[in-house]
């Protein structure tokens, strides 16, 4: 059987693990030219997500790129000294195991732990795909397979090419998150520096195997905010606009959006799908179950999502 993954995050390289456990034939596709490994924001697994990768023989790896961030320093408008906040106790109250890693560097690994029995095509997306299985391509030559999955996130090409009406039914859940690459000695790599205000958050963070530290903003709206999701330049004045003069230390993260290597804005938004499958097609992680960017547990979603994908079949 020829399976066609969209995706190479986090869902994509996961499933393609589990499906080449039986020797199924798996092609993976994504549009970036190379592996994501810049940039992106710290991402949690809780237990079954941990389970999962210690079966894939991974789990000693992601624990040793977790991020360490241990504390919280928080620092309220109008306060009159920062709250400090041991952070291990609130994981300890949401999963007896748990782990924080950066994003690129989970799936870093997952691509590592299969990539050896799986056909990557970087730089290239798919265009159409028709009921039969026949799909093209920007650039490869046109191919059939049994099976396609996508697993493209949030703004899946999958889903709009498949799924028509049912492809934009999204809920904006009031909220924003950004994510900004800054230089390392903003931040302590086993403390993240917090701002809160009204509507309003702010934070730094890094790790000690990381060469840069990640800003965090998030904000609400009460309604949704006119831009395309490629608008970089439009998001980065968004984010100005929100954010300067709440602090001076805030200021100076904000003072980096012009030089920053690597750059993230999304809505806070949950998609909600009646079905993740039509025909030969089926969706998993983000692309079918987003439940939002900082609400938690997607990624973890993701890995368990495209674990019992791939069981079903091994």
């Amino acid at each position: 059987m020829r399976i066609l993954i969209s995706g190479a995050s986090i869902a994509g390289p996961v499933l393609a693990y589990w499906l080449t456990r039986r020797d199924f034939d798996v092609t993976l596709v994504e549009r970036a030219p190379t592996l994501r490994k810049t940039g992106g924001h710290a991402v949690d697994l809780f237990r079954p997500s941990m389970e999962i990768s210690a079966q894939m023989g991974v789990l000693p790896r992601i624990e040793a790129l977790a991020t360490g961030t241990d504390t919280l320093t928080l620092y309220r408008k109008g306060g009159r000294r920062p709250a400090r906040i041991d952070l291990t106790k609130l994981y300890r109250a949401t999963s007896d195991r748990h782990v924080e890693i950066m994003r690129d560097d989970l799936s870093e690994v997952y691509y590592e732990a299969g990539r050896d029995n799986v056909e990557y095509l970087f730089g290239d997306s798919i265009t159409a795909i028709s009921p039969d299985g026949d799909v093209t391509f920007e650039n490869a030559a046109p191919r059939r397979f049994d099976v396609v999955v996508g697993a493209d996130g949030l703004h899946s090409n999958v889903r709009r090419l498949v799924f028509g009406d049912e492809a934009g039914l999204t809920r904006f859940i009031g909220g924003y998150l950004a994510v900004v690459s800054a230089p390392k000695s903003l931040a302590h790599h086993t403390d993240m520096v917090v701002h809160l205000g009204a509507g309003r958050l702010a934070g730094i963070y890094s790790a000690e195997h990381l060469q840069d530290a990640r800003a965090l903003f998030i904000f609400r709206s009460k309604q949704q905010l006119a831009y395309h999701h490629r608008d970089v330049l439009r998001q980065k004045e968004l984010l100005r606009e929100v954010f300067t003069g709440m602090d001076p230390e805030v200021n100076r993260w904000l003072d980096e959006l012009d030089g920053t290597p690597s750059f993230y804005f999304d809505s806070i938004t949950q998609l909600q799908l009646q079905t993740w499958s039509s025909g030969r097609v089926t969706l998993v992680g983000d692309a079918g179950y987003c439940p939002g960017p900082a609400v938690g547990g997607s990624t973890s979603l993701a890995v368990l999502g495209a674990y019992e994908i791939g069981r079903a079949h091994v």
